[in-house]
């Protein structure tokens, strides 16, 4: 159902173990319930914690959790046809009947595939607990994915939790994200009336809350709604669900398209099934693609779901069967640089040099293409034509201030310290001191974010793609990472010295062998100086971008602890824009 909800979370990962403690909740049903992952090396009930008085909820531990993280076997064949794998099949057993304890509702588990090759699993799982005679359901939805970046392995996870009392109310929410080496975006909340008081650890504290509606459907109760609803054919029914990696509650619209008699699995015999599509509410001018969920007609469990994704390169299949068959190791990832890049029909020597060039673009599958990207003072949509769904994108150069250029003051989100770009440590310090060292104390802010792109540039390792959104003080200490790492640090530095500074997200030109390039998704950022915003990549080092760089929005990531801001990007990326290169000047 919202499975391709959560997904989003690892798209956005791929495509750029810290401890957490609940809120004390007020009202009788919420109080003294504490979600916190096992830190290394601890065991049984910390010792800060009294356990005759708490509820300990382990969601990534061995208790209540279900989550087993490392594959186990060998991976199996894709079914092949001429040679070629068959979209939507996968080489593994059924389920069968899983053998559950007292405590366990129940436990799923789906090996994850992209056109029919494996890319890793999910694992759905929820168990009972009492506490004061009460009965509590904690559900978790953990997600493991192997892909592949430019050749290099990726490995990204991502976990959703509820404590729900037996009604299916939400009491406690948990959210985990990998996002850098040895790092997680961390973030819980706790139901008090109509709101969600959403914390977090470190950094992450100041988590913004929620609005809360009545009705909210957690991991435990979402499977049983198909049993609990009950429609017919053609009918539909609504829920609100929340989807921690953007920290808000969307509805959710599931529809009973027919009944189908369908095989699953190789070398099984059909079974009769109930078809049913969901969509999730556009958030903005996002929304992800409908899901299509196949539950047996008799038990009403969930036996497959599907839904296209283009940033993964087709359609996503989630296929029921043993915990062995899901968690077996991907030996062959999948290849994302394809499916996460926009090809060109001509090369543009010297474009990182030019001073501008003319793009048309088509993107037919969106409602409004013309806000697609951004506009500002080096890029512009002109000539639209509703009918084709297509305009012309105009880009020029930037490299340093122009004079005559104005902007509005920017406000204090653009120098402040926050989840990602956190500046206020002796990292990030250090390094922007060292930046500056040799520059005179009459430097302009422009001189100065332009020996921060020069110090990124030099001083960063070379591209490495297993990190995803790491925090700018992580990249202090590791130095390493691919383009969104190297933004998070210039912004993060430009701040610690005073200059406003923001992360852009867009495409940026990449050559290719055959001769026809690339517009591959980027991030950079932008330093505000001379009273304007200038853009400043520092994984090129040129002390500005050429027209090679096409910018679809921008961000302060201002009391952000979620993926949000990412979403344009998703949005782009759905819509499948076809990009032909126009009027070039050198």
């Amino acid at each position: 159902m919202r499975q391709f909800g959560a997904f989003l979370a690892l798209a956005v990962c791929v495509l750029f173990a810290t401890d957490f403690l609940a809120q004390t909740a007020k009202s009788e049903d919420q109080k003294n319930i504490v979600i916190r992952p096992k830190m290394s090396g601890e065991s049984g009930v910390p010792a800060a914690i009294d356990a005759s008085k708490f509820i300990i909820i382990r969601p990534n531990g061995k208790a209540p959790s279900l989550v087993t993280t490392q594959p186990t076997a060998p991976t199996q064949p894709t079914q092949q046809v001429a040679g070629r794998p068959v979209a939507g099949t996968i080489a593994v057993p059924p389920p069968g009947v899983p053998k559950l304890d007292a405590d366990t509702a129940f436990d799923y588990w789906f090996v994850a595939a992209v056109e029919g090759q494996r890319i890793g699993y999910v694992q759905w799982g929820a168990k009972r607990t009492m506490k004061n005679d009460r009965v509590l359901l904690v559900g978790v939805k953990y997600q493991n994915f192997t892909v592949a970046r430019f050749g290099q392995i990726v490995s990204q996870w991502g976990e959703e939790s509820s404590v729900e009392n037996a009604a299916g109310d939400i009491l406690v929410t948990g959210m985990r994200q990998g996002i850098g080496k040895d790092q997680a975006l961390v973030l819980s909340g706790v139901v008090e009336g109509k709101t969600l008081k959403v914390t977090g650890d470190g950094a992450a504290k100041g988590a913004s809350d929620t609005p809360w509606p009545e009705g909210v459907v957690g991991c435990v109760r979402e499977p049983a709604l198909f049993k609990e609803k009950r429609i017919k054919a053609g009918e539909s029914f609504d829920y609100p669900a929340y989807i921690g990696v953007i920290n808000r509650v969307v509805k959710m619209t599931v529809a009973l398209e027919a009944e189908e008699s369908l095989a699953l699995w190789p070398k099984e015999p059909a079974r009769k099934l109930l078809r049913y599509v969901s969509k999730m509410e556009s958030v903005g001018n996002f929304k992800l693609p409908p899901a299509t969920t196949w539950v047996d007609a008799e038990t009403f469990e969930p036996l497959k779901m599907e839904f296209d994704f283009p940033g993964f390169g087709g359609k996503v299949t989630f296929l029921r069967t043993t915990k062995e068959s899901a968690t077996a190791a991907v030996m062959r990832p999948i290849e994302l640089f394809n499916a996460q890049s926009i090809r060109l029909d001509r090369e543009i020597p010297g474009i990182h040099t030019g001073r501008s060039v003319v793009y048309k673009v088509s993107a037919p599958k969106d409602d409004e293409p013309t806000t697609l990207f951004a506009g500002d003072a080096r890029q512009t949509v002109k000539n639209p034509d509703p009918k084709t769904k297509s305009f012309e994108l105009h880009v020029s150069a930037a490299h340093g201030p122009v004079r005559g250029a104005g902007a509005p003051a920017p406000g204090k989100e653009f120098t402040a310290s926050n989840y990602f770009i956190n500046w206020d440590n002796d990292g990030v310090k250090g390094h922007a001191a060292a930046a500056l060292r040799g520059l005179p104390a009459t430097a302009s802010d422009w001189e100065k974010a332009a020996a921060i792109e020069q110090w990124v540039h030099r001083n960063m390792k070379a591209f490495e793609f297993s990190q995803a959104m790491a925090t700018a003080d992580n990249v202090a200490k590791t130095l390493s990472g691919d383009c969104t790492e190297y933004a998070m640090l210039g912004a993060a530095m430009c701040r610690a010295t005073g200059v406003p500074s923001r992360t852009v997200l867009g495409l940026v030109y990449a050559p290719a062998k055959d001769g026809k390039p690339y517009l591959a998704y980027h991030m950079w950022f932008e330093a505000f100086a001379d009273g304007q915003w200038l853009p400043l990549d520092a994984t090129l080092g040129g002390g500005g971008v050429g027209p090679g760089h096409l910018k679809i929005a921008d961000h302060s990531w201002h009391d952000e602890k979620t993926f949000a801001p990412l979403l344009p990007v998703l949005r782009v990326l759905s819509a499948k824009p076809a990009v032909t290169v126009g009027k070039v000047e050198p």
